[in-house]
This record gives C-alpha cells, sequence and structure tokens, in this order.
C-alpha cells in the first residue's frame, strides 16, 4: 500500500509541475518528501502532510498539504504554497487543479520573473490553458523594495508564458500616487524582438519649440523590422519618419530611413533620406548603395539631425557607412553606389558617387557619375616592386566644365639594404581630358621620382624598448602644364617638385604593466624651386597612449614667419567611469581657434546614483561658446532619469526621459 501510495504522488508532482512553468522530461529524478503520507480508501484520495516538499531537477514544489482526489483528478495544495525554478518564482496560499483538464486557480498570490526582475502580486489567479494565467486586481513593478517606487496596478492581467502580459485597465503609481492610466497594457515575457509603441521623448528647443516624439516598432520577421515614426514640433508641425531594416543574408542587408515634415512657418516640405543596401553578386563581386540626400539645402538648419539615436536600432550598427548627427557642420551630403571585384592582385571597381550641398545650390559640384577603375596591388619580385592605378571618370554637374578623365599612374619602387634602406621610385601619370562647355581636349604626362634612405636604431632597456627611425627622400615632379584644366580634384593640380624632405621618428614602447607607448615625429622639407619660402612648416607628430592617458598632436611651425601656423591636440585623461578630455584647434590662416572641453563622471557622489557628462566648444576668436551641452543621468534599482541640455549660437534645446526599468520594452 505504501508503495502505491508513493507512486501516486509521483503522479501528483509531475501534475504540479506540468501545471506550472517547467516542462517535464520522462527518466527525470522526482525527489519527495513530507512529514506524513495517508490514504484514505473509502474516497480513493491521497494526503501528504506536513512539509510536503516535490523536487524535480531545478524544479521544487513545497506546501503545508497536498490532497489528490483519485476518481475525479482534483488536486489540492494549502498552506505556504511556493513553486520555484530556473525562471520563476510563485507564492500562494492555496492551489486547486485538475490534473487532466490541467486547468485551476491559486488564491492570493505573488510571482516573480527572474530574468525580467517583474514582481506581480494578484488577489487570484486563474490557469485556463498551457501557460495561459488570468491575474485579477494584479499589481506589477520591477522594484525591489518595499513599498515599489513605482508598480502597474490593473483590474486584469493575462499572462502567456514565454510570450507577453497584456494589462486592461491599467494605472502607472510613482511612489504610491496615480499619474498614468491606459486602457490597455503590453509587455513582452521573452528576449525576441517585439511588435508594440516606443517609449516617447519630449522637450523643447528654440529651433521647433516644444516637441513629442513617438515611435511604434514592429518586428516583421527574425532578420526585418521597420519602425514608424510620428514626431510633433509645436513651432514646425507635425512629422512623419520610418526606419526599415533587413539582414536578408549576412552579405545582403541594409536599412532604409525617411523622414517628411511640412514646415508651417515657410509652409514647405522638408525631406531626409538615409539608406544603405549590401549585397553579395554572382563571382564574387561585392556591392553597396549608399544614399543620404535632403530635398532643402538648409534642412538641418531648420531641423538639426532628426535620425539621431534613431537609425540603426538597438544592436545594428549606428554608422554602417559613416553617417553623421552633426550634419548642421557638414559642407554637403554624399550618396555612393559602390560595385567592386576584388583579385588575387588587385581590385576593379565602379563608382556612382553624387554630393548635395548643405551651402545652397549643387549644380555646380562636379559629380562622379560614374568613376572606374582598377588598382594593382603591390607586386614584389626581389628587389623590384610595382603597383599601378588606372581611373575613368566622368564628371557631370548643370553649370561648369564637365567631360571625362582618363589617368593612369604605374610605378615601380627599387629597394636595397636592410640596416641602411636606399628605396629608388619611378611614377608615370599618363591623363588624357575630353571637356565640353567650354569644348578642351588635353593630354599630360607626369614623372613622379623620388629616392628615400632609411635606417632603423634599436635599443631595449630594463623597463622600455626605444627606436630611432631617421629618413631622408628627395622628390622631383617635372614642370606640369595645368593650364586650360578645371579642378574636379588634387589630380589636377600637381606641382612642379623638387624638394628635401627628412624626418625623424622616435618611439619608445614601455614593458610594465603601464602599457606605454610613445611616438614622436618631425618632418620638413626643402623646397629647391625658387618660391621665396625654401623651408616647410616644420610638422610635429606625436602621441602618448597608456592606460590612463592618451594624448595627441599635429602641430606646424612656420620657420618664415616664426609662427605656429596650425595645431591639433588633445589630451584625455580616463579611469574607471569617469573621463577628462581637452583639446585646442588652431588654423592660422582660416582664422580658425577652437577649445573643445569634454568631462565625464559616473557616481561622482559614491552616495547618488548619478552619471554627468558635458561637453564645451569654444571660438577663441571672439564668437564665444559654439555649443555646450551637459546631460545627467540619475539611475535607481527600477527607475531612471536623464536630463539633457544643448545650447547652440542659435538654438537651444533641453530634453528629459523617465525610465521606469522593465518598461523601455512595454508599449502603452
Amino acid at each position: 500500500m505504501r508503495h502505491l501510495m508513493i507512486n501516486r504522488l509521483i503522479c501528483i508532482a509531475i501534475s504540479f509541475l506540468l501545471f506550472f512553468i517547467s516542462p517535464v522530461y520522462a527518466g527525470e529524478a522526482v525527489n519527495i518528501s513530507a512529514d506524513h503520507l495517508e490514504y484514505l480508501s473509502e474516497t480513493n484520495s491521497y494526503i501528504a502532510k506536513g512539509s510536503a516538499k516535490i523536487i524535480l531537477d531545478d524544479t521544487i514544489l513545497s506546501a503545508d498539504e497536498i490532497h489528490l482526489n483519485n476518481e475525479t483528478s482534483d488536486a489540492v495544495a494549502t498552506g505556504n504554497v511556493q513553486y520555484e525554478d530556473t525562471e520563476a518564482i510563485i507564492k500562494t496560499d492555496k492551489l486547486e487543479m485538475n490534473l487532466k483538464t490541467k486547468i485551476g486557480t491559486l488564491g492570493k498570490s505573488y510571482i516573480f520573473y527572474k530574468d525580467h526582475n517583474y514582481h506581480l502580486n494578484a488577489e487570484g489567479i486563474t490557469k485556463t490553458g498551457d501557460n495561459v494565467f488570468e491575474l485579477e486586481n494584479a499589481e506589477l513593478t520591477t522594484c525591489d523594495a518595499d513599498p515599489p517606487e513605482w508598480n502597474l496596478t490593473s483590474d486584469h492581467i493575462t499572462i502567456k508564458h514565454h510570450k507577453d502580459l497584456i494589462a486592461k485597465g491599467a494605472s502607472l503609481h510613482v511612489m504610491g500616487t496615480p499619474v498614468l492610466y491606459s486602457p490597455y497594457f503590453w509587455a513582452p515575457l521573452t528576449d525576441s524582438r517585439v511588435t508594440g509603441l516606443l517609449l516617447p521623448s519630449l522637450g523643447y528647443s528654440s529651433k521647433t519649440g516644444y516637441f513629442y516624439k513617438q515611435g511604434f516598432f514592429w518586428a516583421i520577421r527574425e532578420n526585418q523590422d521597420a519602425t514608424f515614426y510620428l514626431d510633433y514640433f509645436a513651432d514646425k508641425g507635425l512629422a512623419k519618419g520610418i526606419d526599415y531594416r533587413y539582414a536578408l543574408t549576412p552579405r545582403t542587408n541594409g536599412e532604409i530611413w525617411m523622414y517628411h515634415i511640412k514646415d508651417k512657418d515657410p509652409g514647405r516640405d522638408l525631406f531626409e533620406i538615409k539608406s544603405y543596401h549590401n549585397q553579395k553578386l554572382p563571382y564574387d563581386i561585392s556591392s553597396y548603395l549608399k544614399i543620404h540626400t535632403v530635398n532643402k539645402f538648409d534642412y538641418y538648419t531648420e531641423m538639426d539631425s532628426t535620425s539621431r539615436d534613431r537609425i540603426g536600432l538597438q544592436s545594428w550598427n549606428k554608422d554602417r557607412f559613416g553617417f553623421s548627427s552633426e550634419e548642421n557642420l557638414q559642407k554637403y551630403l554624399e550618396s555612393n553606389l559602390h560595385i567592386s571585384k576584388d583579385f588575387q592582385t588587385g581590385r576593379a571597381y565602379f563608382l556612382g558617387q553624387y554630393k548635395r550641398s548643405l551651402e545652397g545650390d549643387s549644380s555646380s559640384i562636379p559629380q562622379n557619375l560614374p568613376e572606374i577603375g582598377l588598382m594593382v596591388n603591390t607586386i614584389s619580385r626581389g628587389p623590384a616592386s610595382f603597383n599601378m592605378s588606372a581611373k575613368g571618370i566622368n564628371f557631370w554637374r548643370d553649370e561648369g566644365q564637365k567631360g571625362q578623365r582618363f589617368d593612369i599612374n604605374p610605378n615601380i619602387n627599387l629597394s636595397f639594404g636592410r640596416l641602411v634602406n636606399l628605396t629608388q621610385k619611378i611614377g608615370v601619370r599618363e591623363t588624357a581630358y575630353y571637356l565640353t562647355n567650354p569644348s578642351v581636349t588635353k593630354y599630360r604626362t607626369i614623372f613622379d621620382l623620388s629616392t628615400t634612405l632609411t635606417t632603423k636604431l634599436f635599443r631595449k632597456y630594463s623597463s622600455y624598448v626605444h627606436i630611432i627611425e631617421p629618413s631622408i627622400e628627395y622628390a622631383y615632379i617635372p614642370p606640369v602644364d595645368n593650364d586650360n584644366i578645371p579642378s574636379f580634384d588634387s589630380v589636377d593640380s600637381i606641382p612642379h617638385t623638387s624638394s628635401i624632405n627628412y624626418a625623424l621618428t622616435n618611439r619608445i614602447s614601455s614593458l610594465s604593466t603601464q602599457n606605454l607607448e610613445t611616438r614622436l615625429r618631425l618632418s620638413q622639407s626643402y623646397n629647391l624651386l625658387d618660391t621665396g619660402k625654401e623651408f616647410s612648416p616644420l610638422l610635429a607628430e606625436a602621441n602618448v597612449a597608456s592606460n590612463h592617458l592618451d594624448f595627441k598632436l599635429n602641430a606646424s611651425y612656420d620657420v618664415h614667419d616664426e609662427n605656429i601656423s596650425e595645431t591639433i591636440a588633445d589630451i584625455t585623461l580616463h579611469g574607471e567611469g569617469n573621463f577628462l578630455a581637452i583639446g585646442r584647434n588652431f588654423r592660422r590662416v582660416t582664422s580658425l581657434s577652437q577649445l573643445t572641453i569634454e568631462a565625464g563622471a559616473s557616481r561622482p557622489l559614491k552616495m547618488l546614483p548619478l552619471d554627468l557628462k558635458t561637453k564645451l566648444w569654444y571660438d577663441m576668436h571672439g564668437n564665444g561658446v559654439q555649443q555646450f551641452t551637459v546631460e545627467t543621468a540619475y539611475k535607481r534599482q527600477c527607475w531612471g532619469i536623464n536630463i539633457v541640455y544643448d545650447r547652440r549660437p542659435n538654438d537651444y534645446q533641453v530634453s528629459f526621459a523617465i525610465e521606469f526599468t522593465g518598461l523601455t520594452s512595454f508599449s502603452l
């Protein structure tokens, strides 16, 4: 009889576990314990009393008392009922179920989903089907504190395990005070991408006024999704946007971003397109298409960046092909169609390139429509090596000279010696022009000759390695006839050259744990032509990198005018979550003089979970602050607030976002 009782209790155990969440597999060992086991023959019932516990693998079910009616298959667990597995914990005062239908009810209950840190309390729970639970008068939060700092209450919640959670008549409470009501609330209970509304953002900009931005995410398939945006700007009007992403194969993927607003002030439409597409073609041919354009050149002056933090969401790369979020600082936007075929010794390519001016009309900008090229990589045979480039470009524009240019540039190098190396280069550039408006046909031949002498001195010390690399080069290009040739790019303005170029490079590599790497290079050239200034500016390049410090410097000193002509420098100090960066940008010929300071601190006050970040861009020629940004992020266990203040000469913007942890993937 006791053996039969234990077998029946094993059936109870397995049925109870099936009632909850984890699947049961045949052959897994079930461990059952209780203070008292009893069989009632008159009712054909089984009773386990006193600390009844059932353990199956990582799943535990315990209660003060468990009853099973063998006739009806009804089971009841009462008193401190608790279920726990690797995913969830359920606590209730009473559980009633039918082992055949697997339908039942729980009394006043608490459910904790471990992965998402969801805490749910309900007055009652009904299991209506496989992994479907109905909760009455329920409360949801991700806060561990009691009482919670925020919680969501609902008259009725439906949970589909490993799928989603739906609440009707939901109210959001903060510190016990109701602040938001929604008749419908939805949340995923899976790590997969799911369809739903994104949390909105709101703020104020002096350009666009108060704004409200709302997105809706559509998980089309595992490899495709789309996000739709509806934004309202008080001073501009209603804007619509879409971001569609796809990854058809590892080598075929892309993204399309489109945004439109009808500006109510001048009554005109503003439109932006950003897109890229990677395509693997037959015969190992690779291709990509990048489109970045706007219909009005002052789009970013009026709207700033409308795709910032939107294009390339989540784990997708934000800057797949270099889309900048500071478009208002660019001179033009660039769109490209590129097709290439790699060979063992080189590459052939086709390029179509179009530039959209952000400073006015684009009709006078030369467009490469198209460009076809062949690049031959360096091929070495003993001391000799060879490389070559050949390009044909059709320059097109509405206004100004246009036509075709064909350019071939082979180079031969001869290299001798190891301790002291002598390299001689002989290059030839043949260029042919067939231009119209006005009509010009011209051929140009240029020789590019140079001789370079280099060596390397090396010494290893106990704590570092020191390398010195001096070099000297003589470069010669005969006089070039550039008359009647427009300047499409640098190929069209190659100057007559006869100069001696010399450089000295020092490298120090630390052997300690600080990983210190330093590089200092000084270079200059002496012009043998009668130009009035024989010496070029002295160029200094310096790099210092270590665990806690990075320093970069590029500076040029005009030895004739005895002043610094250009400086680009920045130094960054960084530690655990903290950094300070100071940059200096100076160019005398354009009267550019800028100072940038960026700093960030993670929890500077240990008692406050507060992160700070700031950026200052200051014009030292009297124009003052060009950009000043302060961002604060206050993060608690289950909620956070982020405030951003951004000021520029003709615009300032304040935005803020409140995050309730767990709600970022929820939809209201």
